[in-house]
């Protein structure tokens, strides 16, 4: 990778990595989210100017009747100052930008990264998979110095080029892959979170069924939903699941339809797990008087909204371009959980605020107990199970 000049205050940034985005265990479940520092890299010092040569012949001395000549003034050479290079970073989204979710918030993050960094960025949509590796290549034969790209189904991809191309760093952001001497994959045990989505969905059911629309059936969707369902019964045993998968990230429409239809099935309560298909969701839930436990703040001006299972996005493509230009870049695979801070189940204050009585009066008796099981996941003496079967 060529040699970046950033300042140390820059470099702290990469602190933010073992947590991705910083956690507290005794945290309030109903936080902001954090803010990034705001960085400024310091400007170069050029060197002082060397002494005048002091080896030159002293001055011949002119007649007593002429004015002595004043001598000709010496400027040393200005000190040449090496120019840094501008850094590039680049973004490869396997979904389009406008989902008022995770897109939309690394787009949010790649512009912290212009403004704190400096940095060239850009930001590329490559929504057909026959594309990804061509698209890749591109950017690291342009000679960019970051490349990050999102989701499992680019990882086939990344771990592809990124090999050939060693002096570009990659970040997979919700990726597996830890075996790329240049390549940080990011995992989030979002299913962790949707565990504390279940212990306050089965405090507010009150039709023994809540529902689930996810993206597409992955394993971690799969496990995502199992987690949620797990956790209303522990609250309620008799409670059933029920699950229905638009087959895309990016169709509210479908997410119209397949919310309907739960809430027409008797789910009073929708976890959503679907990205831009999850609007449609909530259109379905203010028809029909239901309501959703979403993943993202974005969504909390629906008062059918009632909290999220939020990424912090931004704020993770922020720390991690900061680690990659740090001293102790370490590559590999980086855990971004609930144990680390990086998923949490946020309660929207504007549901906690106007939201009926009686469902603000459940969800105020269960942050304790939200709030005991983070903690318990945090120092391990929770285990929720990772289970991808439907």
């Amino acid at each position: 990778m060529r040699r970046l000049r950033i300042g140390t205050a820059l470099l702290l940034a990469a602190a933010l990595l073992a947590a991705a985005c910083g956690g507290d265990d005794d945290s309030d479940t109903v936080a902001p989210e954090p803010e990034p520092a705001q960085t400024t890299a310091a400007a170069p010092q050029a060197e002082p100017d060397p002494d005048p040569d002091e080896s030159a012949p002293p001055t011949t001395a002119a007649p007593a009747d002429e004015p002595e000549p004043e001598p000709a003034a010496t400027t040393a050479p200005a000190a040449e100052v090496e120019e840094a290079e501008e850094l590039t970073v680049a973004l490869v989204a396997n979904q389009r930008a406008g989902d008022l979710g995770p897109i939309d918030d690394l787009v949010r993050g790649l512009e912290l990264v212009e403004q704190d960094y400096g940095a060239d960025v850009t930001f590329i949509e490559a929504t057909d998979p026959s594309t990804f590796e061509s698209t890749l290549r591109n950017l690291a034969n342009q000679g960019t110095d970051i490349v990050a790209v999102t989701f499992p189904p680019m990882q086939d991809a990344v771990v592809a080029v990124a090999p050939d191309f060693p002096d570009t760093r990659w970040i997979h952001i919700f990726g597996f892959e830890g075996g790329v001497d240049n390549l940080v994959s990011i995992g989030f045990d979002y299913y962790k979170g949707t565990y504390l989505a279940g212990i306050l969905a089965g405090a507010l059911n009150t039709t023994g069924k809540v529902g689930f629309v996810g993206g597409v059936s992955i394993p971690p969707l799969n496990a995502d939903y199992n987690a949620f369902v797990a956790a209303a019964q522990s609250k309620n045993p008799d409670i059933t699941g029920e699950a229905a998968f638009a087959d895309s990230f990016e169709d509210p429409a479908k997410g119209r339809e397949l919310g309907a239809a739960l809430y027409d099935s008797g789910n009073d309560i929708i976890m959503t797990d679907a990205a831009a298909t999850d609007l449609g969701v909530i259109q379905a839930a203010e028809e029909k008087g239901g309501y959703v436990i979403g993943g993202s703040v974005n969504y909390f001006d629906s008062p059918a909204v009632i909290g999220g299972v939020l990424l912090y996005w931004a704020e993770l493509l922020h720390a991690q371009v900061g680690h990659a230009l740090s001293d102790d870049y370490t590559p590999g695979y980086v855990g971004a959980g609930v144990a680390e801070g990086g998923v949490d189940l946020v309660i929207n204050p504007d549901f906690l605020a106007n939201g009926p009585a009686e469902m603000v009066d459940v969800i105020n008796a269960t942050l304790d107990e939200i709030d005991e099981a983070r903690s318990q996941i945090k120092d391990g003496s929770l285990e929720v199970p990772f289970d991808p079967e439907l």
